[in-house]
């Protein structure tokens, strides 16, 4: 069946299957589509489908030619391994013939539309990932948004990307938005940045996450529109973060992942941060930690007065949610949006049955919700009663991304009378703590449908909202 317009009314007819293919085809001849359309077109697919576009026919192959086309260029080397071959890996010398046969038309490409490209990632992780990159060096000079991750082991190398990044971030000055990670100089101690006064007009997001670790980052000082800037712990400087956050700087990103080497050497004082925070007073810093460091726990690293947005663990040890974390926590209560820990999450932790309050950190979090009016995001390694649940969300409605997983939860209530003084609050816990009211009840104080989330839906979430970071 197919719909028709005709004489001002719709008619429906009954067409073969022959003659719907016929009029779709015609309706949509590719032959006459513009060149200008087909590159747009174009531009919405992987680098692998653009390549294969390119060795179809001249016509296709001239309407890459279009700019933009090429507006984006993303390339894995892992992800070129799982669209070409079945397993995921090349697992014969067939497959190597294919994959170099790829190799060289990227490489072609990049000669030939280098100079449209504008959003660039890549991954370098092999000889290949890396003649990829000595080309994006040669041929891109028009780049606004660039990400680099170096997988790199090779010292040689590894030297060679250092003074080919020079290179290239002097030739593309307009960039806007500029990430690099795990580009190593600690070798060559004060080493300059490639970075500095030439890129002061455009770039608004740096992150040098695990990277120019012996550099000096007083080049930064020029950055005037910087909004956005992500380090590593022991990259902290008084002086820059002051300077920076009285210009634009409003979001600091500290991240320490299983890359970081060293941590914390505590080189700005709480009355430093209180003063950063006078000069900045919209800045907002953002810790992402998968260190095992206990620094990363305590107020030798969290000052006080350093304006804490968002804090996320992923450690590979287990973090107790004693009374003095939750206490620092409350330091922050009005900057604190998100407190996060998935450290270890594949399985909650391992508590005796029945696990009464007093084992359980219900009053923690109680507490932390109350506190801290501003939480929004909020999930824990740790079982929390349903009723510990009801009583947060009750005095905290802005908590509208309470991550809980549903093997995580304990369908009981027997909080102490002291936090249930107000009958109103008594009642409505007791009404809903079992299973069968959960949820609804939640979500009618938080204004919004929730739910418990299932294990993978949990880390879906988690994968989506840090994977950047780890």
């Amino acid at each position: 069946m197919i719909d028709i317009v005709q004489g001002g009314s719709l008619r429906r007819w009954n067409i073969s299957l022959s003659l719907r293919v016929e009029f779709c085809r015609r309706m949509a001849s590719w032959e006459k589509t513009p060149e200008v359309i087909l590159g747009k077109i174009f531009s919405f697919l992987s680098t692998l489908d653009k390549v294969k576009v390119f060795h179809t026919c001249s016509s296709w192959r001239k309407a890459l030619e279009q700019a933009s086309a090429w507006q984006q260029f993303q390339y894995s080397e892992g992800r070129i391994w799982d669209e070409i071959f079945e397993t995921g890996i090349p697992s014969s010398l067939d497959d190597l013939e294919q994959y170099e046969v790829v190799h060289q038309s990227i490489l072609e490409c990049l000669e030939r539309f280098g100079r449209y490209m504008k959003n660039i990632s890549i991954a370098i992780r092999s000889t290949s990932s890396f003649e990829v990159y000595q080309k994006i060096v040669h041929n891109c000079f028009n780049v606004r948004n660039f990400s680099l991750i170096s997988m790199c082991a090779e010292f040689s190398e590894m030297e060679i990307l250092k003074c080919t990044m020079h290179e290239f971030l002097q030739r593309n000055n307009q960039i806007r938005k500029l990430e690099i990670e795990n580009i190593d100089n600690s070798g060559v101690k004060n080493a300059p940045l490639p970075i500095g006064l030439k890129h002061s007009s455009h770039l608004h997001s740096l992150w040098i996450v695990n990277s120019f670790s012996s550099s000096l980052l007083s080049n930064l000082m020029y950055l005037m529109n910087l909004s956005e800037l992500a380090l590593t712990p022991h990259q902290l400087n008084f002086s820059l973060l002051k300077h920076l956050a009285s210009l634009s700087l409003r979001d600091l990103h500290i991240v320490a992942n299983s890359k970081t080497r060293g941590f914390y050497n505590e080189a700005i004082s709480d009355a430093q941060w209180g003063e950063i925070r006078r000069h900045g007073p919209k800045l907002r810093v953002h810790c992402f930690l998968a260190k095992s460091h206990e620094w990363t726990e305590k107020e030798v690293f969290l000052k006080p007065s350093m304006p804490l947005t968002s804090l996320v663990y992923r450690k590979n040890v287990w973090i107790k949610y004693l009374e003095s974390v939750c206490t620092l926590m409350t330091y922050h209560s009005k900057t604190l949006t998100t407190f996060m820990d998935f450290s270890l999450v594949h399985r909650p932790y391992n508590y005796p049955t029945p696990l009464c309050y007093e084992d359980r950190v219900d009053r923690h979090m109680i507490r932390l919700s109350r506190l801290c009016p501003r939480l929004q995001t909020l999930s824990i390694k740790e079982a929390l009663s349903s009723a510990a649940i009801l009583l947060m969300v009750y005095h905290n409605k802005n908590l509208t991304d309470l991550l809980v997983r549903h093997d995580m939860i304990l369908y009981v209530n027997d909080l102490p009378d002291e936090l249930l003084d107000d009958l109103v609050v008594k009642d409505f816990i007791e009404d809903n703590y079992e299973r069968d009211n959960f949820e609804n009840a939640v979500s009618s104080m938080l204004g919004t449908e929730w739910h418990t989330l299932e294990v993978s839906e949990f880390f879906e979430i988690m994968d989506l909202k840090y994977s950047k970071f780890s």
